[in-house]
C-alpha cells in the first residue's frame, strides 16, 4: 500500500508567507498618478455640485420638505412611498448616487469606452437614481458629447417620487438651468411594464396608473417629444431603439426601468458598471435595451448597483457629509509593479514545489 504524499507545514506556510509579503510589497509601491483627464473629471464634478445646488434652490422654492432621511440636506431624497412609487429602495444608495463624485467617475467611463467629442450617447433612466442622471448629463456635457434622453416617470423609493417635482421636473431644470445639454427624445410612465402606477396601487393609493399617464401626457406636450406608451413591452423596447437611432457609440442605463434592464430570467445576470461583452445574450424579446445594445456591439454603462459603483471609483459609500468635488481617489490611475507580482508568484511556486518534491522523496524513503 503506497504511502500519502504529505507536505510539510514549513512548505505551505513559507508559500503562504511569500504571497503575503510579496502583495504587501506590490500595494505599498503602487503607484498612483492623476489621469490624463483628471481636469475634465474635475470641471465635471463641480458642474454636478453647481447643479445640485440649483435643484435644491428650486425644490425649496417650491416649498417642499427636505426628507428626515435626507442627511445631507440635498432636498434631492424623494419620500418613500407616493404615486410614483415603483419598488422599494434602499436610502444608502440613493444619497451615494448624490456625490459630485459620480461625475469625474462618469468621465472615467466614459474615456474607457472610447467615446469622445461629439459622439452620441443614449440614456435610459428611470426616476430610481436622480444622482447617477445628473452625473451622467454634466459629465457628457463637460465632454461635449451628443446626448439623446429617454426618461421613465417610476421610481424606486426615495427617488425621484415627488409627484410635484419628478425626473422629468429635473431635467427640464438642468436643461433650463445651463448645466446639462441633451436631446428628451422620449418619456414614459415606468413601472412594472412601462404603462405607469404605483407598486401600492390599492394599499395606499388609487389611480395611480392613470395619474402617471395623465403626467407624461402633459410633460410630452411641454417637451415636444414622444410619449411611449404601449400594452406590450417588447413594442416599449423597440420604440425607443428606433428613437435613439443608430449612430449611438454607448447606452447609460441608470436605475431598473424594465425596457432598459429586460424582463427575463437573465435581467439580473447582466453586469454592473461599464460592459463591452457578456457571456450570454437571451433571444427573448423582453430582454431590454442593455441587451439589445451588447448584441450590437454598443458597449452599455449599467449604473444600479451603487455599492459596486462605489468601490470599482473609490468613492465612498454613502458619506455624510458629502464629499466635495475633488475629495476622493476617482481621478487617479492605479499602476503596479509588475516585476514585483511575478517575482512574488515564481518565488511561492517554487517553495510549494519544492514541498511536493520533498514530501515525493519522503514518501519513496518510507516506501523502500
Amino acid at each position: 500500500m503506497k504511502t500519502q504524499l504529505k507536505i510539510r507545514p514549513i512548505f505551505l506556510i513559507s508559500s503562504l508567507m511569500i504571497l503575503c509579503l510579496g502583495m504587501a510589497v506590490v500595494l505599498l509601491t503602487a503607484q498612483r498618478n492623476a489621469n490624463a483627464y483628471a481636469d475634465l473629471q474635475l470641471d465635471a464634478a463641480v458642474r454636478m455640485e453647481n447643479a445640485e445646488a440649483y435643484l435644491k434652490t428650486l425644490i425649496l422654492e417650491k416649498e417642499i420638505a427636505i426628507e428626515p432621511e435626507d442627511l445631507n440636506h440635498t432636498a434631492l431624497i424623494g419620500p418613500d412611498f407616493t404615486e410614483l412609487t415603483s419598488t422599494p429602495g434602499e436610502i444608502g444608495a440613493k444619497r451615494s448616487s448624490l456625490n459630485p463624485e459620480f461625475a469625474a467617475a462618469m468621465v472615467r467611463y466614459f474615456h474607457q469606452a472610447g467615446v469622445k467629442k461629439g459622439d452620441t450617447i443614449a440614456i435610459g433612466t428611470s426616476g430610481s437614481f436622480p444622482g447617477f442622471l445628473i452625473a451622467t448629463l454634466c459629465a457628457a456635457t463637460q465632454m461635449e458629447l451628443d446626448v439623446k434622453v429617454i426618461a421613465s416617470l417610476g421610481a424606486s423609493m426615495h427617488g425621484a417620487t415627488r409627484v410635484s417635482f419628478n425626473i422629468f421636473d429635473i431635467l427640464e431644470a438642468l436643461k433650463m438651468g445651463g448645466y446639462a445639454d441633451f436631446a428628451i427624445v422620449g418619456i414614459s410612465c415606468g413601472s412594472e411594464n412601462d404603462n405607469g402606477g404605483s407598486a401600492f396601487e390599492g394599499f395606499t393609493f388609487e389611480g395611480t396608473e392613470e395619474l402617471s399617464v395623465a403626467l407624461c401626457q402633459d410633460y410630452a406636450k411641454r417637451f415636444e417629444t414622444q410619449f411611449i406608451y404601449y400594452r406590450n413591452l417588447s413594442d416599449a423596447i423597440a420604440k425607443r431603439l428606433e428613437l435613439y437611432g443608430s449612430d449611438v457609440k454607448l447606452f447609460v442605463n441608470i436605475g431598473g426601468a424594465a425596457a432598459n434592464s429586460g424582463k427575463s430570467n437573465y435581467t439580473l445576470d447582466f453586469p454592473q458598471g461599464l460592459v463591452t461583452q457578456v457571456k450570454f445574450i437571451p433571444e427573448t424579446n423582453l430582454r431590454g435595451l442593455n441587451y439589445e445594445f451588447i448584441a450590437q456591439g454598443i458597449p452599455v454603462l449599467n449604473l444600479l448597483n451603487v455599492k459596486l459603483l462605489c468601490q470599482e471609483n473609490g468613492i465612498p459609500f454613502d458619506p455624510i457629509p458629502m464629499s466635495k468635488a475633488g475629495e476622493t481617489s476617482v481621478y487617479l490611475e492605479v499602476s503596479y509593479n509588475k516585476v514585483m507580482i511575478l517575482v512574488t508568484l515564481v518565488l511561492a511556486a517554487a517553495v510549494f514545489v519544492l514541498g511536493v518534491c520533498d514530501g515525493y522523496f519522503r514518501r519513496r524513503r518510507l516506501e523502500n
